[in-house]
Parts: structure tokens; sequence; C-alpha cells
């Protein structure tokens, strides 16, 4: 560790430490702090900068294979699901179950997993975008869903009792999209 000095004294020299990111060439200004280049990094109190190192996981990593495998039977395990419901779509079992709203919780859930296919490999712009945009968005709505579904469930058939125009009103008005589109959009 190396310090900028600010003055000699008889007995010794004062200093003070150069802050992260520049550093101190004794050899040319020993009082003076450098600023590293754009490329390059230092801790605080170096004598030298050092070249930005950026890794990327490759799509052969066992790591991203594993994840990969993960995803491709998580989306095959939600297709299957999806058409048993569509096929199945007018019964009781799946109305009770949300109807429309378990496809867009199964559609979400299949982009949200999708996208972990953009991690992997070298970065560029599409890729950053692919990867978080996706996942932000349909992530948003599938939580929504399952907040809906879970109000819809303890508070709607509890109230409904003592308040039964509340039912009236919320089918009435498509409460159900109104509360989804609404905690997506907050």
């Amino acid at each position: 560790m190396q310090e900028k000095q600010t003055g000699i004294h008889i007995c010794c020299i004062r200093g003070e430490m150069c802050p992260r990111d520049t550093y101190v060439n004794i050899t040319e200004d020993a009082f003076q702090c450098v600023s590293c280049k754009e490329t390059e990094w230092s801790e605080a109190g170096s004598t030298s900068c050092k070249l930005w190192l950026v890794e990327y996981i490759p799509f052969t990593d066992s790591g991203a294979i594993l994840v990969m495998v993960g995803t491709l039977i998580l989306v095959g395990l939600i297709i299957p699901i999806s058409v048993l419901f569509a096929i199945n779509f007018n019964t009781p079992v799946v109305r009770s179950a949300g109807g429309l709203v378990c496809f867009l919780i199964l559609g979400c859930l299949t982009l949200c997993s999708l996208s972990v296919f953009f991690y992997f490999g070298k970065s560029t712009n599409t890729s950053c975008v692919m990867r978080y945009f996706p996942f932000l968005l349909c992530y948003t709505v599938s939580l929504a869903c399952f907040v809906v579904r879970s109000f819809q469930i303890v508070c709607i058939f509890k109230i409904v009792t003592k308040i039964p125009e509340l039912q009236t009103w919320w089918i009435k008005y498509h409460a159900q999209w109104l509360l989804i589109t609404g905690t997506f959009s907050a």
C-alpha cells in the first residue's frame, strides 16, 4: 500500500491514502493521485491499475447445462398442464382453479423460465434486454395473479356471506382482471 505524500518533515513523511480507482506513481509524482483509465481499476492505496477482467459463463459449462436442462423440464411440465387445462376448461375444477388466470400464470411462468437461456454466453444488448425484461414483466404478472387468487379465495368468499352484493360486483366488473392490472401497474 502506498500513500500520497502531503509533505516532508524532518522526522517522517505524512500522507493520505489514494482512493479506489486511483494510484500513486512514485517514480513521477509521489504527491498526486492519478486516476485509472475507464478499462482499469485499483484498490485504495495502490501503486498501479489493473485491467478489468470480464468473464462469461459459456453454454457448455456444467452449471449452465444443469440450469438449462432444469428449465426445459419445467417448461416440459407446464405445456402438458396447459393442454390438460385447455381440454377440461369448462369443468368446475378448472373454473374453480382460476380459469383464464391459470393460463396467464402458466404462460408467464413459461416466458420467465425461457429468459434463463439469455444469461449464458457473451452478453449483447439484445441478450441483456431478453434476460431482464421478460423475467421482470412476466414474474410481476404471475405474482399479481397469485395475489388476486389468494385474495379471491380468502377474502371474497368470506366477505360474500356478509355482503352478497360484493360477489355480484366482483363478477360484473371483472374485478380479478382489474386487480391483476392494478397490481402489475403499481
